[in-house]
């Protein structure tokens, strides 16, 4: 009876672990993607190309168009799924009468948004309004962090704001705030009104990393690049969300991103980092950055979206030359033809990223303009895929310690095809799983399993096996082998 009951508690511990493992922002599993060089040990013949989010033609989805609102309502901030299933719930600002206010919106399907009447903060005489809260007139940037793991049933969602710092008597440090809700409506403030840490960067994005059990963050930091004093990108991580080290510098810009920078241009033009949104993406991090060209030398210029990518949160690599946006200014006259912001992260659903975005029709000191909210869609783990035209390619992974577990592919194939073998770690192909043995992926998939004759299955050799796609008018954007699968030392591929 002991056995049993000790299994059932066993059986129970793991459910629960399951369940508050779980969050309504985790993006991460098992897929590895080929959107930079780490999991890949060679290639040849085969060109990564960058993919860029499309734009819902029905944008912008939500507008402002409350006098609390404005005409500029944008997303800094987040979206989640609602906790029952269906729905969606947002998180966003507004900049009107020269105050920030912090709001709420509810869908059903994602694309016709309502800004609920909570009754919560008083409006010129009426609290009939979708404000969250009001501490000052310069809380902004709201980030909401689901953790339903916490033992606290009201600090199952987390809240993470900016505040300048310049409104007595409470509000007299400029830095990150934060605060807990049981329902992500109703907030109760964290440290007694005293920031989580200071920081003189006013835009920051923040997350729970499924991938490393922590609360990460990356606010805007200063420093002096190339002769000019440019906004940049900071990182800060820790377990305990009350309590945050100082952020430490992660990004600067290159003199590629200067690139535009030509004798016409103005003698103080240069580029900066206006923030960046970071997050935990299947097996690695992905990064969405703002940049800012500085056009008239000072503060003015557009914003655009450039993909960034990582395999700890904290080092980053670029994309590759010419670092075309993943989420572009709109075309001249659209609504987003100035800026454009990221969330703290996108979602996926249905085989799709979506990102839901901030556009404005102005650049970065041309006046308020107009501000509205926009969904944007990608292809699952499309950030970039590894593509061969008519001369056949190859990619040759680095090990990976497997024990028969299925492989499965994202790809596309432009009438072309793709195969997979299996070499050890002599480089020899293990026998039964040569490119022969392959039966050639043909069409387009998000998740189509490998296999080679009747085996739909890898070697159970013991030992690390390395994966070698070969294709053909066709392209590849990520693998899965099974659901957990361990990669060998780094340094085992030196």
């Amino acid at each position: 009876m002991k056995i049993c009951i000790a299994y059932m508690g066993l059986c129970l511990t793991i459910a629960m672990c399951a369940v508050a493992g779980t969050h309504l922002g985790d993006l991460t599993g098992p897929w590895k993607l080929l959107v930079d060089d780490h999991f890949i040990a060679h290639k040849v013949n085969v060109s990564r190309v960058y993919h860029a989010f499309e734009k819902h033609e029905a944008n912008p989805l939500l507008r402002a168009d409350t006098p609390w609102e404005g005409t500029t309502s944008y997303l800094y901030g987040t979206v989640l799924p609602s906790e029952k299933g269906s729905g969606y719930r947002m998180w966003y600002h507004s900049w009107a009468m020269r105050e920030y206010r912090m709001l709420y919106a509810t869908s059903r399907d994602g694309l016709q948004w309502e800004k609920p009447a909570l009754g919560l903060v008083d409006f010129k005489g009426s609290t009939q309004n979708n404000i969250l809260f009001r501490h000052t007139h310069e809380n902004h940037s709201p980030q909401v962090i689901h953790t339903p793991w916490d033992k606290d049933p009201a600090r199952r969602y987390k809240f993470i704001y900016y505040e300048y710092g310049r409104t007595p008597p409470h509000f007299t440090t400029s830095g990150y705030y934060g605060m807990t809700s049981p329902d992500g409506v109703h907030w109760n403030v964290a440290k007694d009104m005293k920031p989580l840490f200071g920081d003189y960067g006013d835009v920051g994005n923040f997350v729970w990393d499924a991938l490393g059990n922590r609360y990460m963050g990356w606010p805007k930091k200063f420093d002096d690049v190339r002769g000019f004093r440019r906004r940049c990108v900071g990182f800060t991580t820790t377990t305990d969300f009350e309590n945050w080290p100082a952020s430490t510098l992660v990004l600067t810009p290159d003199t590629f991103d200067d690139r535009w920078v030509t004798k016409d241009a103005h003698k103080d033009a240069h580029t900066d980092f206006y923030g960046m949104s970071g997050f935990a993406y299947e097996s690695m991090y992905i990064g969405f950055l703002w940049v800012f060209p500085i056009t008239d030398g000072k503060n003015d210029g557009p914003i655009f979206v450039e993909l960034v990518t990582s395999h700890d949160g904290e080092h980053w690599a670029r994309q590759e030359k010419p670092r075309t946006p993943i989420l572009p200014l709109g075309a001249d006259g659209a609504g987003d033809d100035g800026m454009v912001f990221t969330p703290n992260h996108p979602l996926v659903e249905d085989g799709a990223i979506k990102l839901y975005y901030g556009g404005f029709d102005v650049t970065h000191s041309a006046g308020d303009g107009n501000a509205a909210i926009g969904l944007a869609t990608l292809r699952k783990d499309g950030f970039a895929s590894l593509d061969a035209g008519s001369k056949e390619g190859t990619i040759l992974c680095k090990p990976l310690l497997v024990a028969g577990e299925s492989l499965a592919i994202n790809y596309r194939s432009n009438q072309g095809w793709l195969k997979v073998e299996i070499v050890d770690e002599q480089g020899e192909v293990v026998v039964g799983y040569s490119r022969d043995d392959c039966t050639p992926l043909t069409g387009d998939s998000l998740d189509e399993t490998v296999s080679w004759g009747t085996r739909n299955r890898l070697p159970q050799t013991g030992k690390p096996i390395q994966i070698c796609l070969i294709l053909r008018d066709a392209a590849v954007y990520s693998f899965r082998v099974g659901d957990n699968t361990t990669g060998s030392s780094p340094h085992a591929h030196h």
